[in-house]
Parts: C-alpha cells; structure tokens; sequence
C-alpha cells in the first residue's frame, strides 16, 4: 500500500517525477535519481515498492532481495562515475519510508566533504566552500541516470 503525502510513496505513484525516470526495479525495490535539488552525479535512491518503514518489518522475500539490488546498484554507480567510494546509508527520519542513499563520493573530493554537502541547502553556500565541481543539474543526472540503468541491464 502507498501512502499520498510520503514522498518515496508519491514518487512511487508517479505523482512526483525523478530526474531521468526508473533507473531499476524488481518485484520488492526500485530505484531512482535523487529529487531536487541534485545535489551531485551519481546519488540516487533505493526505496521499497511498498509503504513500510522499518527494517525489521520487511518480509523474507523483500529482504532477500535488497543485497542483490544494493550490489548492482552500487556497481552500476561505479561502472559509469567511477568514484572514490560509494557509501549505501539509510536514516528514515525526513522521509519514513525504507529508503537508501547511493552516494558515490568522487575522485578529488575528501572523505567526509559529502556530508557537509548533505548538510548545506544551499547551492551558493557549496560554491563558496569551492565544492561546486561536484554540483550536478538535472539534465545530467537524467543523463547519468540512464547510463546506471543500460549497467545494471547489461
């Protein structure tokens, strides 16, 4: 069952649109680009198929299922952006849906930094800490988005 008003529910639903469109699904997962704003190339999302958010409430089959989805996903990321090191995180407490991060950390840029860019809403704000080569706008992320989907069909 999805939920109107929870934002993995919506995108889900097809109400509220992701850059570049279903990178994957299976029967249980789907993933997607990051919404607006794209903070950098690469992040996208894993989130459930269906409303639920706890871990310990996913069903047998469903959890059999996230590790081959987090692996080809993550080796997608890699494949195409060929980062530093992609981190698979999950926290759940602005969106309460089961969700996870794919967050390729790029070549150049210094462990940590990408929670500082996490933390910052601002676009301007990264500029002026000299992180805006990491930036990404939405026509290219619909673009990389399309690139992870033809790796993990391949």
């Amino acid at each position: 069952m999805l939920i109107p008003g929870c934002l993995s529910c919506d995108i889900l639903a097809g109400r509220t649109p992701e850059p570049g469109g279903v990178i994957y699904e299976d029967e249980y997962w789907h993933v997607g680009s990051m919404i607006r704003p794209v903070f950098w190339p690469g992040f996208v999302i894993v989130k459930l198929k269906r409303h639920c958010e706890h871990l310990s409430e996913l069903t047998p089959e469903e959890a059999a299922a996230l590790g081959p989805v987090l692996r080809v996903t993550c080796s997608a990321v890699e494949s195409v952006l060929e980062p530093a090191k992609v981190y698979v995180c999950s926290f759940g407490d602005g969106v309460k849906h089961i969700h996870f991060w794919i967050l390729p950390r790029p070549p150049g840029m210094r462990p940590g930094m990408h929670w500082v860019m996490l933390n910052l809403d601002a676009r301007a704000a990264l500029t002026r800490l000299g992180v805006k080569r990491w930036l990404v706008d939405e026509a290219e992320m619909v673009s990389l988005a399309g690139r992870i989907r033809e790796k993990i069909d391949q």
